[in-house]
């Protein structure tokens, strides 16, 4: 589920990528697309490859073509394919709807690794869907970063939809203009979840087919003729993926047990929304741990003292902060603060501090000290920090081009997907949005109105993807036998225990619809769990890759660490938190929303 923003990326929402090694270090152009996967070493010692599928995978006309080229990024195993210990390919997707799976591998496939790595040794491979990333074509409806930003600019001038009606109809009609401006876009109309998930498919097959071309497939062919001769194997004996998938990554997840359920081997789940409140464009059922969440701040803030930057000596308890916190959030409701920078006159809002909270929330283990750090600066007065977290647009990025550089039509891609999957919301009334926007304030009553804009843009989306699926969204019992039909293993979900956006019920209401699925639950704040270190977390998710065994009923594994504190087993990830130290974050991604998942 963006920076700012509403789906998710990992975390991880949908969050832009800073990396240690830059994506621009590697040139995807040089690669040709081909319908095979052919690696090139790339960012040091990782692969990558430009997978070729058809456009429209419901038209046998286009079978066999590749009209979209998928940007596939692999990290190899720390032992050789032949080693015994060697355990195959994880597939692994960091949320969004249009998360950049290369930039997550290059971020934190280390991490992902040496969480899944005890006895076996996995490769860690993830892609960028088609529309996204380094995937062509691109699902950019500008192409041009000027353009874009003011329309992002636009709408953040018209303030928060928690200003009233008048507010909400002038987004509305922006948006539907924004929604108008998309559907020249070719490949909008298949992006949907079910065409990536056959995408997936195809990605399994590719990997198999290069292991059997190098002797190294685990799977047994039934007739001669090796990759060439992939049709005649029997069902049982096709190659299945072990898939890993974080928020937006467990509606992707969902849909390929449920469309492809003889394909599946193990599938961790995690950060998980609730597939039919997903395909029903209701995002109703993803702020009900926000606010406890949000309480995790203030509750850690005074079990740490001096070590967060927003404590007082004469504290008595994490209510004396939030009051403080509060009052400082008032102040900029009755009066912004004004930023004088050498070429523009900015203002500070209630909005611009809690999109930064909101941020921090994804992470708190990384971030809740970094953003304490920037509101107390704010609250002394000092507002340049708070200002050089929002990302502004700065005139110097438009020259010598304003065609984009850099990945930045993240919420292109994410609106073409989530509102694609989505029941058609186009007949939604102003009134009907308004009851809708007082339920989810209701919910979140900080974060809320930003989280809804989604659901406004999706009222002016009008382009309605190909090949879609409804359901049902279920699987079979699993057989380790491999029986046609059935998955391998039940599905594992993981959940933290206060996510601002994928709520622990969501985690158990989607377990019950899987055969055997089972949740297991970590007693911390954040969107997912990835980057809260636990070691109780960590065996079972090394156990359950290994062999398929799932934690016992009812399992809650404790964190190692605490946010605002040091901790030795902390995952760090390459992200790079720029030039100032006060900076909280990346620079927010400035689509036309500011929201994120």
């Amino acid at each position: 589920m963006k920076s700012a923003v509403l789906f998710t990326g990992l975390l991880v929402s949908s969050s832009q990528y800073a990396t240690a090694q830059s994506s621009s270090s590697f040139d995807w152009t040089k690669l040709r697309p081909s319908a095979s996967l052919e690696y090139s070493e790339c960012y040091g010692s990782l692969k990558c490859a430009k997978l070729g599928v058809p456009m429209d995978w419901l038209s046998n006309s286009t079978r066999n073509a590749t009209e979209v080229s998928l940007a596939v990024i692999a990290l190899p195993a720390t032992v050789p394919e032949d080693d015994p210990s060697f355990g195959g390919t994880i597939i692994v997707n960091p949320g969004g709807p249009g998360g950049s799976g290369v930039e997550f591998v290059l971020e934190a496939g280390e991490l992902l690794q040496g969480v899944a790595d005890g006895n076996k040794h996995y490769e860690i491979l993830s892609f960028d869907p088609r529309g996204v990333g380094y995937s062509e074509p691109k699902a950019d409806c500008y192409n041009d970063e000027l353009a874009r930003d003011v329309t992002a600019l636009s709408l953040r001038g018209m303030g928060p939809l928690s200003g009233g009606v008048n507010v909400v109809r002038r987004q509305a009609a922006l948006l539907s203009a924004y929604g108008s401006l998309c559907e020249g876009e070719k490949i909008h109309k298949f992006m949907s979840t079910a065409s990536v998930a056959r995408d997936m498919v195809q990605i399994v097959d590719k990997i198999d087919e290069l292991r059997s071309s190098n002797g190294t497939s685990s799977a047994k062919l039934r007739m001669r003729g090796g990759p060439r001769r992939m049709h005649s194997r029997q069902e049982k004996d096709l190659p299945r993926i072990q898939y890993w998938g974080f928020s937006y990554g467990t509606v992707l997840g969902n849909y390929f047990a449920s469309m492809f359920p003889g394909r599946v081997d193990r599938m961790i789940l995690e950060g998980v929304v609730d597939i039919h409140d997903y395909n029903a464009a209701a995002w109703s059922k993803n702020l009900q741990d926000t606010q406890e969440d949000y309480d995790q701040l203030f509750i850690n803030c005074f079990e740490a003292g001096s070590h967060c930057a927003l404590h007082k000596p004469g504290d008595s308890g994490p209510s004396d902060i939030r009051a403080r916190v509060d009052a400082f959030l008032e102040q900029l409701d009755e009066s912004p603060a004004q930023i004088v920078t050498n070429s523009s006159i900015e203002e500070i809002t209630r909005a611009d501090v809690t999109t930064i909270i909101f941020q921090a929330l994804y992470q708190p283990q990384e971030y809740f000290s970094q953003a304490a750090k920037v509101i107390a600066k704010g609250m002394e007065g000092d507002f340049s920090t708070v200002y050089a977290s929002l990302g502004t647009p700065k005139s110097a990025e438009y020259c010598p081009t304003t065609i984009p550089k850099t990945y930045t039509w993240t919420q292109d891609a994410e609106i073409a997907v989530g509102c694609g999957d989505a029941e058609s919301a186009n007949d939604q009334t102003i009134p009907e949005f308004q009851s809708y926007l007082t339920d989810i304030q209701e919910q979140s009553p900080d974060f809320g109105p930003a989280w809804a804009q989604l659901r406004l843009a999706c009222r002016g989306w009008r382009v309605r993807p190909k090949y879609r699926f409804t359901g049902p969204f279920t699987s079979p019992a699993a057989d380790p036998s491999g029986a046609p039909g059935k998955p391998k293993a039940p599905i594992l979900f993981v959940s933290s225990q206060w996510d601002p956006v994928t709520p622990y019920a969501n985690a158990v209401a989607m377990a019950k619809e899987h055969a055997g699925a089972r949740v297991l639950l970590q007693e911390s704040p954040g969107h997912t769990t990835l980057f809260s270190p636990g070691k109780c977390r960590e065996d079972y998710v090394k156990k359950y890759f290994e062999t398929g065994e799932l934690p016992p009923e009812g399992t809650v594994c404790q964190p190692d660490c605490k946010p605002f504190r040091d901790c030795p087993s902390a995952p760090t990830s390459k992200r790079s938190v720029g030039v100032a130290a006060e900076k909280a974050f990346p620079p927010p991604n400035r689509g036309p929303l500011g929201i994120a998942w």
